[in-house]
């Protein structure tokens, strides 16, 4: 339900005609949690399509965007070494660029686009892994990660220009 109605929400293909209505979207959740915190610019379409994904889809309502998850081969250094262990000879697929409109919260989009692209992930013979930032405006995103049973691994810092930034590292299941 979102706005207090019934509403048929889809998942599909990112489309290159999507990312004028998605940076739209990100800049309300920017605006909103501080996601992303590093911003280099200000460019929100850099944010959406680098690195490129090896596939990322959009939540819709109706024809309305509410949604967005990617899923990447790579993500930072200290994050990949991180996994590295644990990913017994079977490639990581990060999931990336996971928002949802905070006009269409609470109900269950993030949880739909988390899973799918834990699916996606999974269907190639790959470890789905994410990392978040830990910063209080995260806290809901962590929870979600949580209850949908993602396992927090590991802890990483490291420097992005003139920003350090700490992250939660969490692995999904693989069944």
């Amino acid at each position: 339900m979102l706005d207090g109605k019934t509403v048929c929400l889809q998942i599909r293909q990112r489309q290159d005609a999507d990312l004028k209505r998605l940076e739209t979207v990100a800049r309300r959740v920017h605006a909103s949690d501080r996601y992303p915190i590093y911003l280099p610019d200000g460019d929100f379409r850099r944010f959406l399509t680098q690195p490129t994904p090896i596939a990322a889809w959009v939540m819709t309502e109706d024809d309305r965007i509410v949604g967005h998850v990617a899923l990447n081969d790579a993500t930072s250094d200290p994050v990949m070494r991180a996994v590295d262990d644990l990913a017994n000879d079977r490639p990581a697929r990060y999931i990336a660029r996971l928002l949802v409109d905070p006009n269409a919260r609470r109900a269950g989009c993030g949880r739909m686009l988390l899973e799918h692209a834990r699916s996606e992930a999974v269907a190639e013979g790959c470890l789905p892994v994410l990392d978040v930032v830990d910063i209080p405006t995260a806290a809901p995103a962590i929870a979600l990660y949580r209850a949908a049973g993602w396992q927090e691994v590991a802890r990483v810092s490291f420097d992005l220009g003139d920003m350090h930034l700490n992250e939660i590292v969490f692995v999904g299941s693989i069944a």
